[in-house]
């Protein structure tokens, strides 16, 4: 005699993985934008630090400046030395990160 026995019941079946818990996604604090222009002066993996013409809206004046940029942000950009560029950027903390960066 064979016999089969079946589980009845609340939960999952041992077959069916399960759930992943849903991650809730933390936005992205998105301040105002300001732009300028300059030139790269060096590149350091996500680091780029520009000699750029300032933003007044930013209170960043005219000089040297490393900002950091994202993998969207640096795929299509020129990222060689001495590079004239046109740049967006917002304020990060302490620091700047770029939002846009494009040869001039």
């Amino acid at each position: 005699m064979i016999g089969v026995l079946a589980a009845c019941g609340p939960g999952q079946s041992a077959k069916t993985p399960p759930k992943p818990a849903e991650t809730a996604q933390t936005p992205v604090p998105a301040g105002p934008e300001y732009d300028s222009t300059g030139v790269i002066a060096a590149l350091e993996g996500q680091l780029v630090t520009l000699d750029h013409e300032g933003a007044s809206g930013a209170g960043l004046v005219a000089g040297r400046t490393a900002f950091q940029g994202y993998g969207d942000v640096l795929a299509e950009a020129p990222l060689t030395a001495g590079t004239r560029v046109a740049f967006k950027f917002r304020k990060a903390g302490a620091g700047y990160e770029l939002t846009e960066l494009k040869g001039r």
